[in-house]
């Protein structure tokens, strides 16, 4: 089945990069709270942290970053214009190896 397939690929990329990662010593890297303002930027340093823990061939050809955003919704605080929330935004920007994407029933290719 794909999702057996899927797992054992994550599996197999996984140890590879484990065996194969350069950086021994893994030092503690603070994440940094972003706001949207400087996604540049922000996701260079979001990056440069990330391969100060991992670096391997796997992490070159297979991984790359995503940028995800947090917006406080919370149902106690309604704004004027009807929304609810106070409006505080969270970017962070995260590594993945693998995207899991949907198809559909009806693709025919």
């Amino acid at each position: 089945e794909q999702q057996d397939a899927q797992e054992l690929l994550a599996f197999l990329l996984d140890g590879i990069h484990e065996d194969l990662n350069r950086v021994k010593n893994c030092p503690y890297i603070e994440d940094k709270d972003s706001d949207g303002t400087n996604d540049e930027g922000d996701a260079v340093l979001a990056w440069s942290n990330y391969l100060q823990r991992n670096m391997s061939i796997i992490v070159d050809l297979f991984q790359g970053q995503l940028r995800n955003t947090m917006v406080c919704r919370n149902d106690d605080q309604r704004q004027p214009d009807g929304s609810y929330g106070c409006g505080h935004r969270n970017v962070k920007f995260d590594p993945f190896m693998y995207l899991s994407l949907p198809i559909s029933d009806e693709c025919n290719t």
